[in-house]
């Protein structure tokens, strides 16, 4: 995998920062969940739902989101204070993945960095104890908006749009989440980057965890 990671710089996919978000029709209803809410964006002085404020000026969402797979990224001893993080090379998309997602991921040309930004991604530390979360531990939900390559690790940048994820959550989602080990030790517990092959957004929504699901119709 690492002789495949090739130095690719992309630009950044952004709509502007100030947005208003509106639906229209008849009966209209929020659809926290199922399918995929269109939505327009007018410029307004209106910053949207759950944006991180350690993240100043970002305002990054796909044109359309891919719900097969979803980004996992377990950080040590990082801080969440950067719109950006870092992992290293030899634990990026190398491990805790079936042989099949390995392969559908196994470069990260262009091609496949605009896919990985159309996927939902979770951003969080190592479990604090042996095995499980503390129980204040936070999980951000987000999107990559870039990524970079480096000799020694891969930049990724990001926008978190949701940073009150309970871990212990997603650790009792081990299963459905397909997040590899066992409830005394896991993935959870060790720094790396996955892709995995599930409905992040749907198994939250039945696990009472609502995130924001929009595609980006951007006007002038």
């Amino acid at each position: 995998m690492d002789d495949k990671l090739q130095a690719v710089q992309t630009g950044v996919q952004a709509v502007p920062q100030q947005g208003q978000f509106t639906q229209t029709g008849n009966d209209n209803m929020m659809v926290p969940n199922y399918g995929t809410v269109n939505i327009t964006v007018q410029q307004m002085p209106q910053m949207m739902p759950y944006q991180m404020p350690t993240m100043p000026g970002c305002f990054y969402v796909p044109l359309s989101i891919n719900r097969e797979y979803y980004n996992l990224f377990v950080l040590g001893i990082e801080e969440f204070d950067k719109p950006y993080i870092k992992v290293p090379r030899d634990r990026a998309l190398n491990q805790y993945m079936t042989k099949e997602t390995m392969a559908a991921f196994d470069a990260l040309t262009p091609e496949m960095i605009a896919r990985i930004k159309t996927m939902p991604s979770l951003f969080m530390a190592e479990n604090r104890q042996y095995g499980h979360p503390d129980d204040d531990q936070k999980v951000i939900y987000g999107f990559v908006s870039d990524i970079k390559i480096y000799d020694n690790d891969v930049k990724i940048y990001y926008c978190g749009y949701k940073n009150d994820i309970l871990q212990s959550i997603i650790n009792e989602l081990q299963d459905e989440l397909g997040i590899i080990g066992n409830r005394s030790y896991s993935e959870l517990n060790r720094t790396h980057w996955s892709i995995k092959r599930a409905d992040l957004i749907q198994e939250l929504y039945e696990a009472q965890v609502q995130v924001p699901v929009f595609n980006m119709q951007s006007t002038t």
